[in-house]
């Protein structure tokens, strides 16, 4: 594993926590696109579990392999989901689509939910293993969450660089056929009426990943993460 990385983790681990969806302002989650469907706890032994299944995290850290195993048996809505643990989701792991990144729905027929999230927390990548090491370091535990997929295929990314609450840049992070530059103005009028920003330090800086929402000069939220760069 990347030690600097690491390094820079464990530094500004609170950071990090705080970004997942429970810990969030309300003055943020309001303006999410679609909240989870499926929120699991976990708790550390199921963390501690989930790491282990990492080569390079357990090799790290001197740990050995663990089963994982989900203490509920959620009742799931039959449909396709965003599977996030915590702050991370499964982008770059082996056998699943990077722009993706979907739990489709043919994998969770009634008799087989349980088998199935096992089976994706028994998959982190040396990346997801690596920013989970945050809620080690902070005593924290994470949620497992199901938020419904949405297709962003057709539809321009963008990402705002905010500070202490106030937006430093805003680029286009994918863009797509409905990219119009002047987004670029229009979504830094609209952040700027998002009130009540909370000051917490460790919410000081972030990346706001932002797409166009049904009205004109509205946009939705589709993630929160740390800019650990900003820090010092």
């Amino acid at each position: 594993m990347d030690t600097s990385a690491l390094i820079r983790i464990e530094q500004h681990a609170a950071a990090v926590v705080a970004t997942e969806y429970r810990h969030l302002p309300s003055s943020i989650v309001s303006y999410y696109l679609t909240p989870p469907a499926v929120a699991i706890a976990l708790n550390k032994q199921q963390l501690t579990a989930v790491l282990s299944r990492n080569l390079r995290y357990r090799r790290q850290y001197g740990l050995s392999p663990r089963n994982v195993s989900l203490s509920t048996q959620p009742s799931i809505q039959q449909q396709d989901y965003l599977p996030k643990l915590g702050v991370v989701s499964w982008k770059d792991c082996i056998g699943m689509d990077m722009d993706m990144d979907m739990l489709p729905k043919a994998l969770l027929l009634p008799n087989a939910q349980n088998t199935t999230l096992t089976c994706w927390l028994n998959n982190v990548s040396d990346r997801m293993a690596m920013v989970l090491h945050a809620y080690r370091v902070t005593e924290e535990t994470p949620t497992f969450y199901l938020f419904p997929y949405l297709d962003f295929s057709k539809r321009s990314e963008y990402r705002l660089a905010v500070s202490y609450g106030e937006l430093t840049h805003v680029r286009c992070h994918r863009r797509r056929n409905d990219f119009q530059a002047q987004h670029i103005e229009v979504i830094a009028a609209w952040w700027r009426n998002i009130k009540d920003w909370p000051p917490a330090d460790v919410l000081a800086h972030l990346f706001v990943d932002v797409v166009a929402g049904s009205d004109p000069g509205q946009f939705c939220i589709i993630d929160v993460n740390p800019n650990l760069l900003a820090y010092h």
